[in-house]
Formats: C-alpha cells, sequence, structure tokens
C-alpha cells in the first residue's frame, strides 16, 4: 500500500479518476495491485477471463487482436498514465483483445469485483467516473475517423505530435521523439504497413519537416507537422 500511495498523483491524472476526491481516491487505490511486468511478457490474452483492469505508470504496452489466420492488428499502444482494459468491466465478457509490453512495464491492477462492490456501495464515485469514461469513447471515435479519413503521412504526423507533447519537447528547438517500439506495430497501430509508413517517415524527410537519428526523431518544422497532423 505504501508502495501504491507514492502513485496516487500519477492516477489523479487518469481521465477516470480526475473528479474523485481524496477520500475516494483513497478507497479506489486500498483495492489496486501494483504489478511490475517485463518487456515481451502479456498481461492478458484474448479470450482470457477477465478478471480487472490497468493503468499504465512506466513503459508501453501494445493492445491487439488476432485473426483466425494469426495476423495481427494493434488496437492501441498505451503510453503512461492511461487506463485501459476497461471496456469490458460492465459487459461481463472475456478480454476481447491481448495486451503485451513493449517495454518493462509497471502497472496497476484494479480487480473487477472489488471495484464493481466499491462502486455499488459508492454512488458517488461511478457518478464522477462517467466524465472519463465519455473522455475514453471520444478518443476512440476520434481514432476510428482518422483511420478512415486520413492519409497516412497525416495519421503520422499527428501520432508524432502526440509523442512529443509526452515526451514534454515540444518547446525545445527541435522537439524529439524516441522509437522505442517496433516500426512494425507502429505501422499496424496507424492502419498501414511498415514499407507505406517508411515511405511516409521518407516524404517528412524530404520534406525538412523531421530529421533521423538512429531511433530519435528530430522535428525541424513543428508548425508544418501540426498543420499535417489537424
Amino acid at each position: 500500500m505504501d508502495e501504491l500511495n507514492k502513485h496516487i498523483e500519477s492516477i489523479t491524472s487518469v481521465p477516470l479518476f480526475s473528479e474523485l476526491s481524496g477520500d475516494h481516491l483513497r478507497d479506489v487505490v486500498s483495492i489496486c495491485k501494483l504489478k511490475k511486468i517485463s518487456k515481451h511478457n502479456c498481461l492478458f490474452i484474448e479470450g482470457d477471463f477477465y478478471s480487472g483492469f490497468y493503468i499504465l505508470l512506466e513503459g508501453s504496452v501494445k493492445v491487439f487482436k488476432t485473426s483466425s489466420e494469426g495476423d495481427e492488428t494493434v488496437v492501441h499502444i498505451i503510453k503512461p498514465f492511461t487506463v485501459f482494459a476497461d471496456i469490458p468491466l460492465f459487459e461481463g465478457i472475456d478480454y476481447p483483445v491481448s495486451a503485451q509490453c513493449l517495454e518493462d512495464c509497471l502497472v496497476i491492477f484494479i480487480p473487477k469485483e472489488e471495484f464493481l462492490k466499491l462502486i455499488k456501495e459508492n454512488h458517488e464515485i461511478s457518478l464522477k467516473m462517467l466524465s472519463g469514461f465519455a473522455k475514453r469513447l471520444k478518443s476512440l471515435v476520434n481514432q476510428i475517423e482518422d483511420l478512415s479519413t486520413k492519409e497516412v503521412v497525416n495519421r503520422l504526423a499527428k501520432y508524432l505530435i502526440k509523442e512529443i507533447k509526452l515526451k514534454e519537447s515540444e518547446n525545445m528547438p527541435e522537439p524529439f521523439v524516441k522509437l522505442t517500439i517496433p516500426r512494425s506495430t507502429t505501422a499496424s497501430y496507424l492502419g498501414t504497413v511498415t514499407e507505406t509508413l517508411s515511405r511516409a517517415f521518407r516524404k517528412l524527410q524530404n520534406e525538412k519537416i523531421l530529421r533521423m537519428h538512429g531511433k530519435v526523431i528530430f522535428i525541424q518544422d513543428l508548425k508544418r507537422l501540426k498543420e499535417l497532423a489537424k
């Protein structure tokens, strides 16, 4: 519990719990478990019995579906201070996707039965969390719209802008992003294939919008990148 209490501030930055009072937050923390998961290990596999949801504190997680032919489609790339696997919470279904750590990860696990018991006993908690679920739904809708209406280079630009904000490098002379996940995973997340993503990177390099040094991407023209991301 003492270890979890160190992360209370991080939990309040998660939209799902951002409206909770200090007392309510402590009630939630009391049922949580802190877990360290090594790179490449899975948190759950598609079809596993649903036991609860997670908050990522450190690292990155790939959420994906696998077709009957064994093809993998990346649904999300989870970054720190994000809730995931929360959708099935009230549906009574098994995990509809798989989740694998792309790096060594630190997660908070919130068990389903204890959490449902908590919100049934305290309706104020559930009401304050509704806005968090609404924000989550809006994010999913925006992702679907991007995949159906935007070109790959525009999707890539939006992804890079989001990563820059996460790394808090936007105000540097050359904002940068370090690629910590395989390019094939990024391509699948953006709804394309590796070869097409590589062409999008080359296009941005040729137009002097970015330059690449190993796994680090330096943004040379942030204004143009933001225009492409719109």
